[in-house]
């Protein structure tokens, strides 16, 4: 899953971003997995069944997304190799919620046009201003600027296609397990992952691994296809505008 790290860090280009990245998710705890190489075969079933291993494999891919998008909101959730965690759930068109990152919690709301964090006093030494005691009980407003790089953990189809769409598969594996549903891997040489999409009904992603994934990192899965999203903005009066809060000026050095 080195792209969904590249990814995760492109947007963590802006400091805020890299707050959120270096952060811990505080969503419930993620279900041990096993790595591709564990994953076991699964018996009787050499074919899938909704025939997607008949199929190429950027077909198989475009499927997958138009599956995806169909059923308007999902789950992503899991750790990277790195240790960046995400849990963030998507409704196509109103926006998502969850959380992100590796130490400390940053939780996030987004909404067409407005995204909002909140998390601890760390949250003020990458922002520049003095939010600790700002940000008691409150969630902070970002900057246009700052939220253009959330982009890609506010809506779920630009996450699904920066993510899942941005290299070409070359390779199909067999049939086999994953998480008791049968599917097939879309492999990436460029990365070395591998997308299990599932081989019966609808063609949806199940499950992204990074190369090197081992149980509880390493691994994004994709879930709750369809589930209602409740996706609330914060209250006016627990918001904070990021733009309004001022920015500590150094101390001029004294000529001598």
């Amino acid at each position: 899953m080195q792209l969904v790290v590249r990814r995760l860090a492109a947007a963590g280009s802006v400091a805020l971003v890299t707050v959120a990245l270096t952060a811990c998710a505080s969503g419930p705890e993620h279900q041990a997995v096993s790595p591709l190489a564990q994953l076991s075969v699964e018996e009787g079933l050499d074919e899938a069944p909704n025939g997607i291993d008949e199929m190429a494999p950027a077909d198989v891919l475009e499927q997958s997304l138009a599956a995806m998008r169909a059923t308007g909101s999902y789950r992503v959730s899991g750790t990277t190799v790195s240790g960046n965690t995400i849990d963030i759930a998507f409704k196509d068109g109103v926006g998502s919620v969850g959380s992100v990152g590796a130490e400390n919690p940053v939780q996030l709301v987004a909404t067409p046009g407005a995204v909002y964090v909140t998390g601890d006093e760390s949250l003020g030494e990458v922002v520049g201003a003095d939010v600790g005691t700002t940000l008691a009980g409150k969630w902070l407003l970002i900057s246009p600027e700052a939220a253009s790089s959330f982009a890609i953990f506010s809506d779920g189809s630009t996450f699904a296609a920066a993510v899942l769409g941005a290299d070409d598969p070359e390779g199909l594996t067999a049939v086999r397990e994953v998480d008791g549903q049968p599917a097939v891997g879309l492999i990436f040489p460029e990365t070395g992952g591998t997308l299990w999409v599932a081989a019966t009904g609808e063609p949806l992603p199940l499950r992204l691994e990074e190369k090197g994934a081992s149980a509880g990192t390493g691994v994004i899965a994709f879930s709750d296809y369809g589930t209602e999203v409740a996706v609330t903005p914060p209250a006016e009066d627990a918001v904070v505008d990021l733009t309004k809060i001022p920015v500590p000026t150094a101390t001029p050095t004294p000529t001598p």
